[in-house]
């Protein structure tokens, strides 16, 4: 998620529900979910071998 949209995510988080709860949840969520995208979309990373 954007770094600009993460803190307003938060505040808003946190204004409904007058605790850090929700926000440790959404935090672990969204560190869960952009694992997953790293590795569908990076894949297995591989050593280059440079040619002589």
């Amino acid at each position: 998620m954007a770094s600009i949209a993460t803190p307003l995510v938060i505040g808003y988080i946190v204004s409904e529900l007058h605790s850090f709860n929700g926000v440790l949840i959404f935090v672990g969520g969204s560190a869960l979910m952009m694992m997953v995208c790293y590795l569908f979309v990076v894949g297995d990373i591989k050593r280059m071998e440079l040619q002589k």
